[in-house]
């Protein structure tokens, strides 16, 4: 009888320590959820020749362009030619400018020169990814607040009583560079903002009365002469 017990003694033992030995199965990582761009910041339209409005564009001859593209060459104040790895808008001052993509508000610069914003938002999906809006007026947030696509960011900065302007660029602190919006775009909306920064263009081009105003030729994509630059 005693030796049964004993058996049954060393079984338990044992048993218990499998149980306590016996290591819980590995549990999956979460998935990476990528950066991805959801739209272009600010509403595209249709120029309505009545109004001269295109969305939040505003058709005025007082400027060359209305849409800077990425890679668009300019002068600096050495007269030395530069390019600029944004987007850069001229709308309405009253427009709206909103988030292109996920993330959290992690700088904000007063611009004493301008008088206007210049701030980033880091990809809460991939931390890699900074996109930068300068010269926003009248903001709607601050640092530390995340926010989603859509959400409103401010105003651009006026320039005269009408118009305003502001420039988005999309960095990579890893890669050191600045990247086309259309390289890192919801592949589901990627088709609808090309066309509507094509048909910008294009109607732009006939309201000045010049069809050279965009080197279409040079773009790898729509609006980008590049698809990436070295980040400034």
């Amino acid at each position: 009888m005693f030796s049964h017990y004993f058996k049954l003694g060393i079984l338990l033992i044992c048993c218990s320590w499998f149980l306590l030995c016996k290591k819980e199965p590995s549990k999956p990582e979460p998935e990476k959820k990528p950066f991805i761009i959801e739209n272009l910041g600010v509403t595209f339209g249709a120029w309505d020749r009545q109004t001269n409005r295109a969305g939040d564009f505003y058709f005025t001859h007082d400027f060359q362009k209305i849409f800077g593209e990425f890679g668009a060459q300019v002068l600096d104040p050495e007269w030395n030619i530069k390019e600029l790895p944004t987007f850069d808008y001229v709308i309405r001052n009253d427009a709206f400018v909103f988030s292109i993509s996920e993330g959290e508000v992690v700088r904000l610069f007063y611009q004493e020169e301008t008088n206007d914003y210049d701030f980033s938002i880091r990809s809460l999906n991939d931390p890699s990814y900074d996109i930068v809006y300068d010269h926003l007026v009248n903001l709607r947030i601050k640092i530390g607040d995340r926010v989603q696509p859509g959400d409103t960011l401010g105003n651009p900065r006026p320039w005269t009583f009408e118009i305003g302007g502001l420039e988005i660029m999309i960095n990579n602190l890893e890669t050191k560079l600045s990247y086309c919006p259309f390289c890192l775009f919801n592949e589901k909306k990627v088709k609808e903002y090309k066309q509507k920064v094509n048909q910008l263009m294009k109607d732009w081009e006939e309201f000045k009365g010049d069809t050279t105003i965009y080197d279409e030729k040079s773009f790898v994509l729509p609006g980008c002469r590049y698809e990436t630059m070295v980040t400034y």
